[in-house]
């Protein structure tokens, strides 16, 4: 301290968090002038310019303008009124806050449920579940314009639902990109068995109306999910669904006959 009751630039900003470049541009503006200076020329501030920057601090909580902070610091006044709408208007803004911290801290614990007992888990399709929970309300948005007759029906999943279908969705996954990485044979039978998994999983998750939503979907604006599959894994897996689909049919076709 410089004296009594007296602050240099450096010892304000330690005293009220306030960076130099801002009491700069205070002093600029008129807003907070230093009560003095040194014989070189340094801005000296006392104790009263201290409680001034403490109560613009607090004005600006409320979402007051600079402009409006030196309007009501020069009157010393302010009508109840605007104080009342500013009050207001940050509980509105804290409270939408607070409604988005829920909701990621949702999104985390469901993040932790589902990959709690994985020992390795795979970077992209990590990265595909957690853009699926940011992207939760477009994907709603999409089966409401596309599919909404059982919108509804799909997203009246309560969380512990959820969770377990993440977890068999990471673990199908996980079983692709393992097969396509050990250049397993699109026909072999743990690739047939992993496409079984696959395509059940699927009618779970769309709750039995994938048949119904196949026949739609060349008709509708595609969804833009994230894809967690290299080109090569895709190939991979659309070889292995038309051998899994084309056994399937010639096995009703010779129950029927």
């Amino acid at each position: 301290m410089s004296g009594k009751g007296i602050f240099t630039i450096g010892e304000l900003v330690q005293k009220s968090g306030v960076s130099i470049r801002t009491l700069r541009y205070y002093d600029s503006i008129d807003l907070l002038k230093p009560s003095d200076y040194t014989e070189g020329g340094h801005r000296l501030y006392s104790t009263e310019d201290l409680s001034t920057l403490q109560n613009i601090k607090s004005l600006q909580f409320l979402g007051l303008s600079l402009k409006e902070i030196k309007d009501v610091l020069q009157k010393n006044t302010v009508k109840g009124e605007i104080i009342l709408k500013s009050l207001n208007d940050q509980k509105q803004l804290f409270e939408a806050k607070k409604l988005e911290i829920i909701n990621v801290l949702s999104d985390l614990n469901h993040l932790i449920e589902t990959v709690k007992d994985e020992e390795i888990i795979n970077i992209e399709i990590f990265c595909a579940m957690l853009q699926k929970l940011m992207f939760a309300e477009n994907t709603e948005t999409w089966f409401k314009e596309h599919f909404s007759d059982i919108t509804d029906e799909l997203f009246s999943i309560n969380k512990s639902e959820e969770i377990d279908l993440d977890k068999k969705w990471t673990k199908v996954l996980s079983e692709i990109k393992h097969l396509t990485f050990t250049e397993a044979i699109p026909s072999t039978n743990e690739a047939q068995e992993t496409v079984k998994t696959l395509l059940q999983l699927m009618n779970e998750t769309v709750k039995g109306n994938l048949d119904m939503m196949e026949k739609k979907l060349p008709f509708t604006e595609s969804l833009k999910f994230p894809n967690p599959f290299t080109e090569k894994e895709q190939i991979f897996l659309k070889e292995a669904i038309s051998i899994y689909q084309n056994n399937c049919y010639n096995t009703q076709a010779t129950i029927q006959n």
